[in-house]
């Protein structure tokens, strides 16, 4: 009896798609998964949570030179390659949010071809394309592709190194001679070598090809005995590019990758199995940086081809195609599964590959049943797959980019504010300019965590973006003499936490509509105001030049002084009168002529003498740096008097200096310099508690 010619081309895999339809296809879903990995790449997620923030200063020190097999960390270390790779794409592409995530998305398409070709050349095209497709919808796999992290690498370097195994070794039972490919065997040994460099799952990658190549020794596998010395080769490859790391591992091994996988085995370790497994069809990874939480990894038609995969590879494991997927699963699970926090779907990128071949694997066995050989129960399988493939689709979409996006749960763990503010500041043009609150912009020393400022900037994919700092709690910056402009608080407390005295001129101030923090972004134009305000204090907040440059009288403002700055005039209505130990508010405007000295400071004092002061503050709110002609700002500079100072009248006095090398700026009148310092008006200081017992 003869097998019907149908049955015998659905076996080979050939009646319900061909190898040339399957590239069709595959090209099909190549361009499905850079649109799902590539659509609103900017905003989904809205920034980069602290881990990727880390990683992103990482890269900042490969560029300037720090390279290291391990960099430290709180929980350990982190492998150096990846961030060697992201500074050298980011070298041509740029940085920002796109920039740092490019890579990502690069190896995530690839991974999808790759998984594809892996899935063919082991079984048909079927099982290629299926296993493809899976991955392409996944929103696990998805949601790596957009992270600024080393998990990201995983998936391409588990699927890549199993088909550099599938290429190089036997994995048909065929005695025909076949000719071997030193370029394979030299694949194979620079990933296995490489993969320690990128991540602490290499390890068990490596283990993977090592048993597998130990089974065709052991099975005395004739293809596998012509390849032993090319088989060689690749060990031998692998070991020298991977001594570098053997070496810091030795040195170092509170950094390296076995310290970190043993410190997490052992906490709870049959609850981490469990969990994980449990994760794939059911209750998915609660982290929501990794998974909107509940998701399961996959849908539960494919979750049981999985099972149904494990179950073929089982039967058929004297295979030596059938063990490659069975070893390179099993050796590789404890990877995905003994994590901290299991179930934890970044760490399962290292069995992703394997569990959507198995997928592929469980359909076709599915479809190679008798009943199958009916063309109308074939074209229901095709159907089936497009509405599971279609459904899928529309299932990630929904989950990612309506619900995972604006996930309460998760806009905080990627500083959504932030990114909203970058993504607002990316989008809108430069004709109006931009003042950035930043109260720790003068800070000498590099802090361990980056501001919100800094943080912000990170985010943008602008490399021209031009802006203004100032210390917004107690100034405000008026660029090109106080024209529309826009200032950025970052959230309503930091707008609620400004100086009463400058609540006026921002209460002018409209708030940006949008997708934005509350409060985050106004947009102030003071024009008139400040023109009114300057014209008044020619007359009501006269100044006179220190006794020693000239006779003390009533100079009118503006007063010019060197490097480009002009004092325009004080606040006069103000209290005067204060006890011992009071804070003195001085509210003071200038002006930038043009280029400010990037080390310029502000003196403010208190003198009860012209000579002798009682209280000195020096500091400048705005960034001098980012200063330009027309730029005026309001400085208000706080001093406290001394809990034992006397009684009597005190003189406020302004001035400027360069920090670097205390050289006092001139006070000029024309092109005459009259001293260094101005005074401004007096205050009475009471008689306190102290003073008012020893007058007794």
């Amino acid at each position: 009896m003869t097998t019907p010619p149908t049955l015998i081309n659905l076996v080979r895999g050939h009646a319900l798609l061909t190898s040339r339809m399957s590239y069709f296809f595959v090209v099909l879903l190549l361009l499905l998964g850079a649109f799902l990995r590539l659509t609103d790449l900017a905003t989904v997620p809205q920034g980069f949570s602290d881990d990727e923030i880390i990683n992103i200063r990482l890269v900042d020190n490969v560029r300037q030179g720090d390279i290291f097999v391990f960099f430290p960390d709180e929980d350990g270390g982190r492998e150096g390659m990846y961030h060697l790779l992201v500074a050298f794409v980011t070298t041509f592409v740029g940085e920002g949010a796109i920039g740092y995530r490019i890579l990502s998305v690069w190896l995530s398409i690839l991974s999808i071809a790759i998984i594809y070709t892996l899935g063919h050349h082991l079984f048909n095209p079927i099982v290629g394309i299926l296993a493809a497709g899976l991955v392409t919808v996944n929103m696990s796999a998805i949601l790596l592709s957009r992270t600024v992290s080393s998990d990201a690498t995983v998936l391409f370097l588990v699927s890549a190194t199993m088909l550099a195994l599938a290429r190089s070794l036997p994995v048909y039972r065929r005695t025909r001679v076949v000719t071997s490919n030193i370029v394979s065997f030299a694949a194979l040994g620079a990933l296995l070598g490489i993969g320690f460099y990128l991540h602490p799952s290499s390890l068990f990658i490596v283990l993977g090809a090592m048993f597998y190549i130990a089974h065709l020794v052991f099975v005395r596998n004739v293809l596998f005995r012509q390849r032993r010395s090319y088989t060689g080769f690749a060990i031998l490859l692998m070991l020298i590019i991977s001594m570098p790391y053997v070496i810091s591992s030795i040195n170092l091994p509170q950094y390296s990758a076995g310290q970190r996988i043993l410190s997490h085995s052992a906490d709870g370790l049959l609850g981490s199995i469990t969990n994980g497994l449990l994760a794939i069809i059911h209750n998915g990874d609660l982290n929501p940086l990794h998974n909107l939480p509940g998701r399961p990894l996959v849908d539960i038609f494919s979750g049981l081809s999985m099972v149904a995969g494990v179950i073929n590879c089982v039967w058929r494991r004297h295979r030596p195609r059938f063990m490659l997927i069975l070893l390179m699963f099993l050796l590789a699970l404890p990877a995905a599964l003994i994590v901290e926090g299991s179930p934890n779907f970044a760490r399962m990128s290292v069995v992703m590959p394997q569990l959507v071949i198995l997928c592929g694997m469980g359909f076709y066995a599915l479809i190679r049943l008798p009943i199958f050989a009916d063309l109308v129960f074939r074209r229901l399988a095709v159907v089936g797959v497009l509405a599971l493939l279609a459904l899928n689709v529309v299932w990630t979409w929904q989950d990612l980019f309506v619900d995972w996006r604006d996930n309460e749960a998760v806009l905080p763990l990627v500083n959504a504010e932030l990114g909203q503010i970058a993504h607002y500041l990316d989008i809108v043009g430069d004709d109006v300019p931009v003042v950035i609150c930043n109260a720790n912009w003068l800070a000498t020393q590099p802090e361990p965590a980056l501001d919100r400022t800094e943080t912000t900037l990170l985010m943008m994919n602008r490399s021209d973006f031009e802006y203004h700092e100032a210390n917004c709690a107690r100034s405000l910056l008026l660029t090109n003499g106080g024209q529309r402009q826009r200032i950025v608080f970052f959230n309503e407390g930091a707008r609620e936490a400004v100086h009463p005295y400058l609540q006026e001129w921002l209460s002018q101030a409209e708030p940006v509509t949008g997708k934005l923090p509350r409060g985050g972004i106004v947009e102030l134009e003071t024009e008139e105001l400040l023109a009114d305000r300057a014209g008044a204090f020619t007359t009501t907040a006269p100044v006179s030049y220190a006794p020693e440059a000239s006779e003390p009288k009533p100079i009118a403002p503006p007063i010019r002084f060197g490097g480009n700055l002009t004092f325009l005039g004080y606040e006069p209505d103000v209290q005067r009168e204060y006890a011992p130990g009071d804070t003195v508010d001085v509210i003071t405007y200038w002006r930038a002529e043009g280029e400010l000295l990037p080390d310029l400071t502000l003196k403010t004092h208190i003198l009860s003498s012209p000579v002798t002061p009682i209280a000195i503050h020096d500091t400048i709110l705005v960034n001098p740096v980012l200063m330009r002609g027309r730029d005026v700002f309001i400085q208000i500079t706080d001093l406290t008097l001394p809990p034992n100072a006397l009684p009597g009248e005190r003189t406020v006095s302004v001035g400027a200096y360069r920090r670097g090398d205390l050289g006092r700026l001139p006070v000029l009148e024309g092109d005459e310099a009259r001293g260094d310092r101005i005074f401004l008006y007096t205050i009475e200081v009471l008689p306190g508690p102290n003073n008012q017992q020893s007058g007794g």
